[in-house]
C-alpha cells in the first residue's frame, strides 16, 4: 500500500507534531523531578529543567548553549574530571560538592552525579545536581557546636585537644616549634562571690575577646585558643620563636587587665596569670607538654599572679616576667 503525496505530508506532519508533544511531555515531566537535571555534550548544555536553571541561577531559556563549568565558584577541576569520566562511560565512586557563581544572590552549594547517556553520535552526559546548600549549613553548625564551648565560643577541649596532638606529632613539619600556654583568672572564685555568676560569665567572655583581639591583630599568628574548664584557657601557639610567645602572653595579660567587665551588679576588672612551656624532644606526648605549662601556670599563681611564667625545662627568653 502506497500514500499519496497529500497523505504522506499528512503523516510527515503527524509524526513531527507527536515528536513535539513527545518533547514537550518530556520537558514536563522532567521540570516535575526535585533534581536539576542537564543533558551535555562536550560543547555545552542542550537541555535543562526548571530546577537546573534555579540552581545555576539563570533563566530556564538562558542555560541552553552554556557550559555547566562556567557556572562553578569552587572545585571546577574535581567536576570536570567526572564528567570527563562520563563521557567516557565510567561513573565517578564520589559525587563532586561545589558552590554555584552567583550574580549578587545567595551562594548554592550542589552535588553533581555525571552519566554517560546512550547517544548516537555525539556524546552526551546526563548531569544531576542536587541542592543541599540546607544540608551543609546544618551539617556546619552541628560541627561548630561540636567543636566550640557555647559561653564564650572559643573551641573546646576536645578540639583544641585534637589539634595540640596533631601539631605535637608533626615532627618532621617545616617549622616544628610549639608553644602551649596556659591561662586561668586571678581569684575567679571571688569574682562569682562578690558579683554573681552572671557576671563571672561576662568576664569570661571578656577575656576571649581580649585574646582574640591580640591574635587578629597578627595576620600571620596560627594561634588555637579553646577553653579548656571552667575559668582555665589554652593557646597553641604554633611555629614561633620564644621571644615572640613572650611578647605575645604578654600583650594577652595586658589586654585583660586594661578592659572592665560590665555586668548588671557593676564594672569590675580582672586579671590572668599564665604558663608557657615549649615542646623538646625529650617530651613525649602534648599531655606532657600540657603538663608542663598547666605547672608553669601553678608557679606565676604562687609568685604573685598576673603574670607570665615558663616551664623551666623550656627554652625561653627569661623564667618569668615581672608585670609593669
Amino acid at each position: 500500500m502506497f500514500l499519496d503525496d497529500d497523505e504522506a505530508l499528512e503523516a510527515a506532519q503527524l509524526t513531527k507534531q507527536t515528536l513535539v508533544d513527545t518533547q514537550e511531555r518530556m520537558g514536563m515531566m522532567l521540570d516535575l523531578m526535585p533534581m536539576g537535571f542537564l543533558i551535555h555534550t562536550k560543547q555545552g548544555i542542550i537541555f535543562g529543567n526548571q530546577e537546573a536553571a534555579r540552581l545555576l541561577q539563570v533563566r530556564q531559556n538562558e542555560v541552553v548553549g552554556r557550559h555547566f563549568l562556567d557556572f562553578l565558584a569552587t572545585h571546577v577541576e574535581e567536576a570536570a574530571k567526572q564528567m570527563e569520566e562520563a563521557f567516557h562511560g565510567r561513573i565517578s565512586v564520589e559525587p563532586t560538592e561545589a558552590e554555584v557563581r552567583t550574580n549578587g544572590g545567595p551562594t548554592r552549594t550542589i552535588k553533581l552525579i555525571a552519566g554517560a547517556l546512550p547517544w548516537e553520535g555525539n556524546p552526551v552526559v546526563q548531569l544531576l545536581l542536587q541542592d543541599i546548600t540546607d544540608l551543609k549549613t546544618i551539617q556546619d553548625r552541628l560541627h561548630l557546636l561540636a567543636v566550640t564551648d557555647e559561653l564564650t565560643g572559643a573551641f573546646n577541649r576536645r578540639h583544641a585537644f585534637t589539634i595540640g596532638h596533631r601539631l605535637f606529632d608533626a615532627r618532621n613539619a617545616a617549622s616544628p616549634r610549639l608553644a602551649l600556654a596556659v591561662l586561668d583568672v586571678d581569684h575567679f572564685k571571688r569574682v562569682n562571690d562578690t558579683y554573681g555568676h552572671s557576671a563571672g560569665d561576662a568576664a569570661l567572655k571578656m577575656l576571649t575577646q581580649s585574646i582574640q583581639a591580640v591574635i587578629e591583630a597578627d595576620p600571620s599568628l596560627n594561634a588555637t585558643l579553646a577553653r579548656v574548664g571552667g575559668e582555665e584557657f589554652m593557646i597553641l601557639l604554633p611555629g614561633m620563636a620564644p621571644e615572640a610567645v613572650h611578647e605575645t602572653c604578654e600583650q594577652i595579660r595586658l589586654e585583660i587587665e586594661r578592659r572592665h567587665v560590665l555586668s548588671t551588679a557593676g564594672t569590675f576588672q580582672i586579671t590572668v596569670s599564665i604558663g608557657v612551656a615549649w615542646r623538646n624532644e625529650m617530651d613525649s606526648s602534648f599531655d606532657i607538654l600540657y603538663s608542663k605549662a598547666d605547672s608553669a601556670l601553678y608557679e606565676a599563681k604562687a609568685v604573685g599572679r598576673n603574670r607570665v611564667c615558663f616551664d623551666d625545662s623550656s627554652q625561653s627568653p627569661s623564667k618569668s616576667r615581672m608585670p609593669t
